[in-house]
């Protein structure tokens, strides 16, 4: 009679199938190319605040294809040096 096992019994070796390998590869370039993505439309987000000083964080995370709050555009602002913006100033009129 064999003599009962108490405790973690091991596991068999696994070896992803190549299709498994193949989706696990894919998904992490798709990670990879979020991030270098994302983190290009948070520059050009930013390229945008600095070009017009007087442009507001609120109307920039108001517009629909902004995927970020105002909050956020801020704590991008700061990471790509945009100035800090005056809340109350009333747009240049040329």
């Amino acid at each position: 009679m064999p003599k009962p096992y108490f405790g973690k019994q091991p596991l068999p070796e696994y070896k992803p199938s190549e299709t498994a390998r193949d989706a696990i590869k894919a998904w992490e370039d798709a990670v990879k190319l979020e991030e270098k993505t994302r983190h290009e439309a948070r520059k050009a987000l930013a390229d945008d605040l600095k070009a017009d000083s007087d442009l507001p964080y609120a109307a920039v995370a108001a517009h629909p294809r902004v995927p970020w709050t105002e909050a956020t555009l801020r704590t991008i602002g700061q990471e790509y040096g945009v100035q800090p913006r005056q809340p109350n100033k009333a747009k240049k009129q040329d």
